[in-house]
């Protein structure tokens, strides 16, 4: 273990880093130019071709106690959407049918359905016919899923 004497810069390093770290003042050119630099790249459209949604967009609605969704993409003429369960400790997912295949990535926390637990990083698909029930977070999570419109619709 190092003693707390080796750990301390001389004074003259610790002069010479403050010294560096002191701000600038910039031309007011520069600043300008900087400042339209950054407000640009916030203002950027997203590429053609794409859609962006930001982690501060969209609405949260309430699925069931504890249980709350965000639909982030519709695909009317497939019958799918993608969208973001966030699920608090303790919470269920009320009992629902697949007719379509559902994907849920578990991105945070753990999900279980019974004894079989998700964890994060864990990828689950529900085929056609299949049914969720008992599917609950003992310590919550966030889900990404990718699911019919019908199925998604009639959760709340």
């Amino acid at each position: 273990m190092a003693l707390e004497s080796e750990r301390v810069l001389d004074p003259e390093v610790t002069e010479a880093l403050a010294d560096a770290l002191r701000p600038t003042e910039l031309a007011a050119g520069e600043r300008d130019l900087m400042r339209a630099r950054v407000l640009n790249r916030v203002k950027a459209a997203p590429p053609d071709g794409t859609t962006t949604m930001r982690a501060h967009e969209g609405i949260w609605q309430d699925y069931a106690p504890g249980v709350q969704i965000k639909i982030l993409h519709q695909e009317p003429k497939l019958s799918s959407m993608t969208f973001l369960v966030r699920m608090a400790p303790d919470s269920v997912v009320p009992l629902h049918h697949h007719a379509q295949e559902e994907h849920c990535l578990v991105l945070d926390g753990e999900a279980s359905m019974g004894e079989h637990i998700l964890h994060a990083g864990d990828w689950h698909v529900a085929l056609p016919g299949s049914t969720h029930h008992n599917f609950s977070s003992r310590m919550g999570c966030l889900l990404l899923i990718r699911a019919e419109i019908r199925q998604a619709q009639e959760r709340r």
